[in-house]
């Protein structure tokens, strides 16, 4: 994923809760009753992050409702001095990493505001970074009217700069071809941003006077309302575990003392059981579902998957974190 650019930890003050102005986040409300719940906590909180041009507050909104209900005048906070699309950046990033999770229309409100401010992104560092799946956040790209003409390229979770279709690609090869024939394979996929294998068929195809996107390619691409990674996709799917691989990753889950001897442990056990009969039940299930309301059905499906891979991201984060 991109890196969004951080002022670093910045010292700790105290400010004085009426100075600051609501957050800009990617929440539609605040929960009142974990505002409550913190207010009456003994916890002390940990610092807000505050955005010093604006006096915006960037994360912890709860935090300083909570501090309002307890009556305090102020609250400790440190200071972000980039600018206010990074800001927003950083709100959602904290949103997703801790406190309250963002529900699946928040989440899509925070990717369609990304993909306005950062066209040039990729769909899966979208997703990585609002808790979608690349999927749905290419759909979003697509049949959004406000997110704009399509970027030429798109900056993967890597940070790397790559065509966001084989055709730009091929393209950009083929100009690079034409204007130096003597030029290796290897740099014309370099900087093109393909394989090796795709700038030697460019060339090939241009020595053959040919057109260096085959029709196939093009018409896929139009077909399917754009680009897409066919690469990605079935590496994608390899990383998805079959279920008898799910059964027996959790069947090493149940053996695990740390898990199964806490009631929280168990709990988690339980909705995993819960969650591998259900994928079966739904395969059979599924045919039987009449026609007119199999779309209603799948729509559902589709936000509980989503809320699933949300939470599959966040764990795969926090255990990242842990690790670094």
């Amino acid at each position: 994923m991109p890196e969004v650019a951080h002022s670093g930890q910045t010292p700790c003050f105290d400010i004085e809760l009426h100075s600051l102005l609501p957050a800009d986040s990617p929440r539609f409300e605040i929960d009142s009753e974990h505002v409550k719940a913190l207010a009456e906590s003994e916890v002390e909180f940990p610092p807000i992050m505050v955005h010093r041009p604006t006096m915006r507050v960037v994360d912890g909104m709860h935090r300083l409702r909570a501090a309002i209900l307890r009556g305090q005048a102020t609250i400790a906070a440190q200071w972000f001095d980039g600018d206010e699309q990074t800001a927003f950046l950083i709100a959602v990033e904290s949103n997703m990493r801790h406190g309250l999770p963002l529900s699946r229309e928040e989440r899509k409100r925070a990717a369609l505001r990304i993909l306005r401010s950062h066209p040039n992104w990729s769909d899966r560092s979208i997703a990585e970074m609002t808790g979608m799946n690349a999927k749905s956040v290419g759909e979003l790209r697509r049949r959004s009217t406000e997110v704009g003409s399509e970027s030429l390229a798109r900056v993967g979770r890597d940070g790397r700069v790559r065509p966001s279709s084989t055709t730009a690609g091929r393209c950009a090869a083929a100009e690079m071809i034409r204007q130096n024939p003597a030029a290796s394979l290897r740099d014309i996929a370099r900087r093109a941003g393909i394989s090796v294998g795709t700038a030697r068929d460019v060339r090939q195809r241009l020595a053959s006077g040919l057109e260096p996107v085959p029709d196939k390619a093009r018409r896929g691409e139009m077909t399917n309302g754009g680009p897409r990674d066919a690469g990605a996709d079935r590496q994608e799917m390899k990383a998805v575990p079959d279920l008898a691989h799910r059964i027996k990753i959790f069947d090493g889950l149940c053996r695990d003392p740390s898990i199964r001897l806490n009631e929280s442990g168990r709990l988690v056990l339980r909705q995993l059981r819960t969650q591998l009969r259900s994928a079966e039940e739904w395969k059979r299930l599924a045919p039987t579902v009449p026609s007119h309301g199999r779309s209603a059905v799948a729509d559902i499906l589709s936000a509980c998957a989503e809320d699933l891979i949300g939470m599959a991201q966040q764990l795969r984060r926090s255990e990242e974190s842990v690790a670094g």
